[in-house]
């Protein structure tokens, strides 16, 4: 283990910055850091990053003494992370998420989604994706929200809205089914927790803000600049029920880890990937289709990160033993 992190684990997380492949890499390292003591640090791969990892050097500010575990995702972290698996002289377990379209060899371990059906023998497959969600942030997030949103009634519907993406679109034929789904919640004394993501257009931010800005049983957030701090982790742990864009596998498997039943709402267009991740959660009991009422039922929470976080220390502890009897083998 490395000297600087004073016994404990040095973890190093690689992305290229967006929120959604950050929240993946943060994940992971922080469920290995609930489970042994860790030390994380992160780094953004942008395109400098990149130019000195295909060049064969370190990236600025990665020098040694190099990390124990090195967790990438995204295409501009793989240079990265294999340069380090490299440079460490293989001391570093280079973890990369997500299906990184190369061998699964060039790492010490992948661990993809399952509906990728990735295969190999370093391969470790997980239902979505790693979440930074615990029970722990939760509790946190809610209590910095709990003034506002005790201003609204039970039940509540927390509504996690994505957007275009290569295989589904949001289009004006949707965002009309979603408002005229939603009115009729209201109707029904259901409040109404809305937020959007960075790929909701513009269009379906502009008419759910115009229909229902001055609405006692709505908090709608869409930026922080007009809405304020981002309430969306409070929206999960507070919602009784999570409606779900069917374009985003990260807000999915965010609802399922809090343990909230799913409601899909579907976008227009399909992919078989993205079906079977659906299936998947159905199979579990975690996710229905949105049929435009509230439903709801017992629900466990989904804790695929801490499956992930065991199998990344116990290669990692199966390396170091092998190490060890190597070392006593030539000491003989």
């Amino acid at each position: 283990m490395s000297s600087k992190a004073k016994g404990k684990l040095v973890i190093w997380t690689v992305d290229d910055g967006r929120i959604g492949l950050a929240n993946q890499t943060a994940g992971l390292a922080n469920a290995i850091g609930a489970l042994v003591p860790a030390k994380v640090q992160a780094f953004v791969a942008r395109r400098q990053l990149i130019s000195f990892g295909w060049a064969g050097k370190p990236a600025p500010g990665m020098d040694a003494p190099w990390p124990d575990i090195c967790i990438g995702c995204g295409r501009a972290s793989i240079p990265i992370v294999r340069g380090i698996r490299r440079w460490s002289g293989g001391k570093t377990l280079t973890v990369q998420l997500q299906n990184p379209r190369c061998r699964p060899s060039r790492f010490d371990l992948v661990i993809p989604p399952e509906h990728d059906e990735l295969k190999g023998e370093n391969v470790f497959s997980i239902l979505g994706s790693p979440t930074r969600i615990t029970p722990a942030l939760l509790k946190v997030k809610a209590d910095e929200f709990s003034n506002k949103m005790n201003r609204f009634p039970r039940p509540h519907l927390a509504v996690a809205l994505g957007g275009n993406s290569k295989h589904h679109k949001f289009t004006a034929k949707a965002r009309k089914r979603l408002i005229k789904s939603l009115q009729g919640l209201l109707v029904n004394q259901v409040s109404l927790l809305i937020t959007t993501s960075r790929r909701t257009p513009r269009h379906v931010i502009r008419a759910l803000r115009r229909q229902f800005t001055d609405q006692e049983q709505v908090w709608f957030w869409a930026n922080e600049d007009k809405d304020g701090p981002n309430p969306y982790l409070a929206f999960l742990q507070e919602a009784d029920a999570v409606l779900v864009t069917n374009d985003s596998t990260n807000m999915l498997i965010d609802a399922a880890s809090v343990g909230r039943p799913i409601l899909l709402f579907s976008l227009e267009g399909t992919d078989k990937k993205f079906n079977q991740l659906y299936d998947a959660l159905a199979g579990k009991g975690l996710a229905r289709p949105f049929t435009g009422s509230l439903a709801t039922w017992p629900v466990e929470p989904l804790d695929e990160t801490r499956r992930a976080a065991k199998e990344v220390l116990r290669r990692l502890y199966a390396r170091l033993q092998e190490k060890r009897e190597q070392s006593k083998a030539t000491s003989l």
